[in-house]
């Protein structure tokens, strides 16, 4: 039974690396501009005309008003104008508004750098220069709004601000911005920063002073066009999902590709429905950005593709999110609110913005067991400080919780080696009639007690954990960036000298020196091709996963030594 455990391990190796490079086929996407064009601070030129056409989608405009509210006053045309900043600093926010639509044009995470190499740089989430676009814009529809739907030629409303620029002092800091129609409808539209909290709000006061009511529809939109995830780590085949995400309390959680976009074309979306609750957002690597609506409101999510010149690369895609209409009568003042979570996909800040948000960081299949693993190797890592030496506790608890049934594979593997010359004795005499040999050998393991696929056991119990293992830390943003000793100061990318993954070969190497050699040449020869194979292709894979892999393998010698030792 030496050619099945032979199989079996080429099995697990290729199906692995197929599960995993078949989900992320499936989830990946590819773009066209850089991680520097987006994140290079010195090209960061904000520049928002092309954003002053809303841009809705067809179905969003002048139709979702009833006829007996189209006669009330429209805002007034306003012309495009060039971009007009505010700078807002938080504890852990850099922000730019644009007083033209008071949208969020630039957003860079203070506590999250850019890279490794660039410690002082804040990784840019939300951008608009020559390479790149994603903006958070928010504003007000219908037919006394001041947001004109698609078809229209005119711009956004310009906001006026009391300071060129604000400075978290304090718990929390609120942004004013004002804007008055020709309708005598002030509309106060207010940006709320909590400290230490990814949640932004975005409140509307509307006060009419005129005289017949006002009617309109808030909304909420991102929009992004098709540069290149700044976020993702390096590794050949190991892409990692870009693109809309949303919740919807009956059908769930649901991820959509840009590439799914564009085939839907620019003419209908690839989502249009109305639900309660939920939420809609761009997903990346490490990072989300998503509009989190009130769960008892009722709105209509869109995501859609659109091809705009004005654009870097000439198209965008946009996820919105457009509330319910609300009527604000003369004298009257409404205050209507939205939602943002702008940062890391952290678990516990996720579940605390939106129902299900969570849920944007994806573990793959085997989800469940991903996350007991994070959980187990947080609560280390509160001790500890070292994402490192977490992983390697990890490890040993693994061992240890595992080791009662691996003992068993152990005792197996070492009774099969004793048996070594008894195997060779028998091959010597039937080698020639593969059936009659294959009898004996059973015949064999009768006699001597010993379970041939039994020290496939221990190889079987890692695979799920090695798997689950390997989207946690690829998926994990507690990861990024996260040092461990000397020459590997970022666990979520390969070794940069490769070092792991040759110790871990050379691992493989010296725990295969402790089987039983299969009888048959060919297989032998195969298995000892398999450490080159499997150091090939651990080259690429993250190099915490391959402490992971190292660890385990060290201590399976161990173990395996230790229980060897004692059948003898």
């Amino acid at each position: 039974m030496d050619w099945f455990r032979t199989l079996l391990i080429v099995a697990v190796a290729v199906l692995g690396w197929n599960i995993i490079f078949q989900w992320n086929q499936d989830y990946g996407q590819s773009n066209d501009a850089t991680a520097s064009e987006v994140n290079n601070p010195q090209d960061i030129q904000v520049g928002h005309n092309d954003a002053l056409k809303p841009q809705v989608a067809d179905s969003i405009n002048s139709s979702l008003v009833p006829q007996s509210e189209k006669t009330e006053v429209s805002a007034p045309v306003v012309t495009q104008n060039e971009p007009k900043i505010i700078q807002v600093s938080t504890d852990i926010y850099d922000i730019e508004i644009d007083l033209n639509g008071g949208d969020l044009v630039r957003l860079a995470l203070k506590q999250y750098p850019r890279s490794v190499e660039n410690p002082d740089d804040p990784f840019v989430m939300l951008v608009n220069n020559s390479n790149a676009k994603y903006i958070a814009e928010s504003g007000i529809i219908g037919a006394s709004s001041f947001d004109l739907d698609a078809s229209a030629e005119q711009g956004r409303p310009v906001f006026k601000a009391a300071q060129d620029s604000y400075t978290m002092s304090d718990n929390s800091l609120v942004i004013p911005l004002e804007y008055t129609n020709a309708a005598g409808v002030t509309f106060e539209k207010r940006y709320i920063f909590n400290k230490d909290s990814y949640q932004i709000q975005v409140e509307y006061e509307i006060t009419n002073d005129g005289n017949s009511n006002w009617l309109g529809r808030p909304y909420s939109r991102l929009r992004r066009t098709g540069f290149k995830d700044p976020s993702t780590g390096g590794g050949f085949g190991l892409p990692t999902f870009l693109g809309v995400a949303y919740w919807d309390p009956e059908e769930k959680f649901t991820k959509v590709k840009f590439s799914d976009l564009e085939d839907k074309g620019t003419r209908s979306a690839y989502l249009n429905t109305t639900m309660e609750g939920g939420w809609i957002g761009i997903l990346q690597h490490y990072f989300v950005v998503a509009w989190t609506p009130a769960e008892n409101e009722t709105n209509l999510y869109r995501a859609s593709y659109n091809e705009n010149m004005k654009v870097p690369g000439g198209q965008e895609y946009i996820a919105d999110a457009v509330q319910q209409q609300i009527t604000v009568k003369p004298g009257e003042t409404v205050t209507t609110s939205q939602s943002m979570y702008a940062g890391p996909k952290l678990q516990e800040r996720l579940k605390e913005a939106a129902h299900g948000l969570n849920l944007s960081v994806d573990y793959g299949p085997l989800f469940f067991i991903s996350d007991l693993l994070m959980a187990v190797m947080k609560t280390i890592h509160k001790f500890i400080g070292n994402w490192g030496f977490s992983i390697i506790l990890l490890t040993l608890f693994i061992k240890a919780l595992l080791f009662p049934l691996a003992a068993k594979g152990y005792r197996s593997m070492a009774k099969m080696r004793e048996m070594q010359p008894k195997m060779v004795e028998l091959k010597k005499k039937h080698g020639e009639d593969r059936q009659k040999m294959s009898q004996e050998l059973m015949k064999l393991y009768q006699k001597e007690g010993v379970n041939p696929l039994g020290g496939c056991l221990p190889m079987l119990l890692q695979m799920p954990i090695f798997l689950a293992l390997y989207w946690a830390l690829l998926e994990s943003v507690e990861l990024r960036q996260a040092p461990f000793i000397l020459w590997i100061q970022d666990l979520s990318i390969m070794d940069p000298y490769f070092i792991l993954p040759l110790l871990m070969g050379a691992s493989m190497y010296f725990q295969q020196r402790l089987n039983p050699e299969p009888p048959d040449p060919m297989q032998a020869k195969v298995m000892k091709f398999m450490p080159i194979a499997m150091t090939f292709l651990f080259l690429f894979f993250p190099s915490g996963l391959v402490l992971y892999w190292f660890t385990n393998n060290v201590l399976s010698i161990a173990q395996q030594a230790y229980i060897t030792k004692k059948v003898q």
